[in-house]
């Protein structure tokens, strides 16, 4: 994982539990499924998925694409990065308003 990911991903972690969500940052190791993103959050009945990249043009690794669709037909999943998260978190911070 790149500074630059590492530090997006902090700083949206940081944010999740600011809203008061339950956080997991999953990493790839045995048993969590191949193409999971990287942090889970839980509030509310509310749940999301957010897959962090380090820039818009990065790639993703086979199944990451397909099952964020997946999980945000569930309920909410972004791919993320640094020039779409302030659009990211307008949203979150809609959906997640007290």
């Amino acid at each position: 994982m790149s500074g630059t990911e590492s530090q997006l991903q902090t700083k949206i972690i940081k944010y999740l539990k600011g809203k008061k969500c339950y956080v997991i940052k999953h990493s790839a190791i045995a048993g969590v499924p191949s193409g999971c993103p990287d942090v889970s959050f839980y509030t509310h009945g509310f749940f999301g998925f957010i897959e962090v990249k380090a820039a818009k043009s990065s790639r993703f690794q086979p199944l990451q694409k397909e099952t964020i669709a997946q999980l945000d037909e569930m309920s909410w999943a972004k791919a993320v990065c640094p020039e779409n998260w302030d659009e990211v978190r307008a949203e979150l911070d809609y959906m997640l308003r007290d």
